[in-house]
């Protein structure tokens, strides 16, 4: 167990804050609004066309062709559904279906290429957005590692920390595969390089973590690899209808205030089972993790290690209903906002302390 000065020298400003904040303006700022502003490039997809709104969070014109994806058969053939969403595909973007036939005009063709330029921009500013998060303002030492522990009661945060490496690289990679798509690349190459460029960072910020008196560790890197591979795992099997991480993160220094989700979406559900549950569909079931009395330097009963559930609002499928779009200048924002991040006040459950084997509740979790 870390010795009380142990606990001060890596009672730093908290990574996983920072970490999130430098992702946002990585990807929005840097990132010119006038992409959104052009025409986006939709990936085609073996399953239902209105499956696509799983990844991009909205319809795209050809949803009538097929039903809505369900857990439970229709009745109706892949074939079929494909044909006849290509059809009215073609019918309603003209050139660009014809693009991909071996006849189809040069200068059309070349509009469909993916735009490497801008790809390699994106993934320059994300790694370097991790770079500067981790090396600067700090003094810099000797390379060394920190094996830091997971989620014990030992650990300098009670593992809170490595649940915000996992969701927020979760964030980076899920964000970085929709940006992918957006400008052109195929799926698995929105997918691939989503992940790559996602988990890069994560090894570049922990390199930097390593000449500082964080230290390199290898167990923030795993959950950074781990939150990556999961993005990656639910844009390819197209589920992100039906579950999703958000993160925490309240205004401070410690961690106490932040609670982590993974959800669980009535809205998919819903619509995968053909039901209509109404106003329910703007509801999350979600486990929490969170912790409470870490880097406060008080006394060790009173540290807590919270894993919860409740019920909450979703903020995704509320900005969905309104028209907030994923793929205007002025949608993304509001949507990389709504869709990943936890808002406190906006839930309510009950959380069981690791450390105690007591219940708390019913609240939001975020109480000091």
């Amino acid at each position: 167990m870390p010795t009380e000065p142990e606990r001060a020298r890596r009672a730093g400003k908290p990574r996983g804050r920072l970490r999130a904040r430098a992702w946002a303006f990585a990807l929005v700022l840097v990132f010119p609004g006038a992409l959104f502003a052009q025409e986006s490039t939709r990936p085609f997809s073996l399953l239902p066309a209105d499956e696509l709104r799983l990844d991009s969070g909205d319809r795209p014109p050809v949803a009538a062709a097929c039903p809505e994806p369900r857990l439970l058969p229709t009745g109706q053939s892949a074939d079929d559904c494909w044909s006849r969403s290509l059809a009215l595909s073609a019918a309603a973007d003209g050139p660009r279906i014809a693009a991909s036939s071996p006849g189809g005009d040069e200068a059309t063709r070349e509009e469909k290429r993916p735009r490497r330029v801008l790809g390699a921009l994106l993934a320059t500013a994300a790694v370097a957005a991790t770079a500067a998060n981790s090396t600067l303002g700090y003094e810099h030492r000797p390379f060394h590692v920190d094996f830091e522990g997971f989620f014990g009661a030992g650990t300098t945060d009670g593992g809170a920390d490595k649940a915000a490496h996992f969701v927020d690289y979760h964030i980076a990679a899920k964000e970085l595969i929709y940006l992918y798509r957006l400008l052109g690349y195929s799926e698995r190459e929105a997918l691939w390089t989503g992940f790559g460029v996602a988990s890069l960072a994560g090894l570049v910020n922990e390199v930097g973590d390593g000449f500082t008196h964080h230290g390199f560790s290898p167990e923030d890197l795993a959950m950074d690899v781990l939150g990556a591979g999961t993005a990656t795992v639910i844009a390819a099997t197209r589920t992100g209808d039906l579950v999703g991480f958000r993160t925490s993160h309240l205004p401070g220094a410690t961690y106490i205030h932040d609670v982590y989700s993974a959800d669980l979406k009535f809205a998919g559900v819903a619509g995968r089972l053909g039901a209509n549950i109404g106003p329910l569909r703007f509801l999350l079931f979600s486990v929490t993790y969170g912790v409470k009395g870490y880097r406060s330097h008080g006394a060790q009963e009173d540290q807590e290690r919270q894993v919860g559930f409740e019920i909450g609002l979703n903020l995704e499928e509320i900005l969905r209903t309104v028209g907030v779009r994923r793929d205007s200048w002025w949608g993304y924002p509001l949507r990389l906002v709504g869709d990943n991040i936890r808002f406190p006040y906006l839930s309510v459950g009950f959380r069981y302390d690791l450390d105690h084997g007591k219940w708390r509740g019913p609240n939001n979790g975020n109480y000091p």
